[in-house]
């Protein structure tokens, strides 16, 4: 084999290798901060959106809030489960699988919207009932509407 043929063999093979291994560590990477959305959900056809879509620090939660990851991630069982910054993790969607609610169950935690809604909310209202707020509604955790689902000003 001639030099030229080497080294163009050794050049795809690392490639193959680079790409392989970026593919493998894909699924692990958490960002800081990600927009909650999921490519599940149809946008809106008729009109724009009116809000923004929500943003989420995993890095606020887990490092200066000390939050862990089993907190918010959990299986089956609603059992938290035992993460890492750096593990693989599935969406809410692929286990809370309904995207619409139904009117009989409006409460229906297999909806991602309840699942979402029920984790973050939850938690925010104890944090700001331990801050003092006897509703959980007021204080550093945004608990309302408004805080999260932010308006797009026309």
């Amino acid at each position: 084999m001639t030099i030229k043929k080497s080294l163009f063999v050794i050049t795809i093979t690392g490639f193959a290798i680079l790409f392989a291994s970026q593919s493998i560590w894909a699924g692990a990477i958490v960002k800081d901060t990600f927009k909650v959305e999921t490519k599940e959900i149809k946008k809106r056809k008729k009109a724009p959106p009116k809000f923004k879509l929500v943003e989420l620090s995993h890095k606020k939660h887990n490092i200066d809030y000390k939050i862990s990851c089993g907190e918010c991630h959990h299986d089956k069982n609603n059992k938290p489960l035992d993460l890492k910054i750096g593990d693989d993790v599935q969406r809410c969607v692929e286990c809370h699988t309904k995207l619409k609610k139904d009117k009989k169950n409006k409460k229906d935690i297999m909806v991602i919207e309840n699942a979402m809604h029920g984790n973050c909310v939850s938690c925010h209202k104890e944090t700001n009932k331990k801050a003092g707020d006897k509703k959980g509604l007021k204080g550093p955790a945004p608990a309302s509407c408004g805080k999260c689902h932010i308006k797009i000003k026309k």
